[in-house]
């Protein structure tokens, strides 16, 4: 089993950004949306522990890795795309932060991905943490 981590390091009122680690290892950035109260589509999730699974997305015709557990929310997965426009809820991988049409963005999203999904190849049921900024 793997051990995935999501550390925030930057959240304003238009996006959330942080390092996605396996292992304890830095494998790329993620970009999510603002915490907008956990709101399906609009929102980060909140920060805890949940089961990470793959699962097939038919939206995306592809395997993914799904967080699951999420309250009141489904289909959570870490997918490719740059901006708040492309999460749809879920968090984006990106090999950089920048900024894409006047958005913050993640870059090289594929690139990340792949590395992602290489790394956690053959990982089976593993674990997500994901933390926010503690601002105290």
């Amino acid at each position: 089993m793997k051990i995935v981590e999501i550390k925030r390091i930057e959240q304003t009122e238009n996006v959330t950004i942080g390092s996605l680690l396996v292992d304890g290892e830095i494998v790329c950035w993620v970009l999510e949306e603002p915490w907008r109260e956990n709101e399906s589509d609009i929102s980060c999730i909140p920060a805890g522990e949940y089961p990470l699974e793959l699962e097939y997305s038919p939206s995306k015709s592809r395997e993914l890795w799904t967080i699951k557990n999420v309250p009141g929310r489904s289909y959570v997965r870490i997918h490719i795309g740059n901006t708040v426009d492309d999460t749809e809820g879920c968090p984006l991988t990106g090999s950089k932060i920048g900024w894409l049409h006047g958005k913050r963005a993640v870059l090289d999203s594929r690139v990340a991905f792949d590395k992602f999904m290489e790394i956690m190849e053959g990982a089976g049921g593993s674990k997500i943490y994901v933390s926010s900024i503690d601002y105290n």
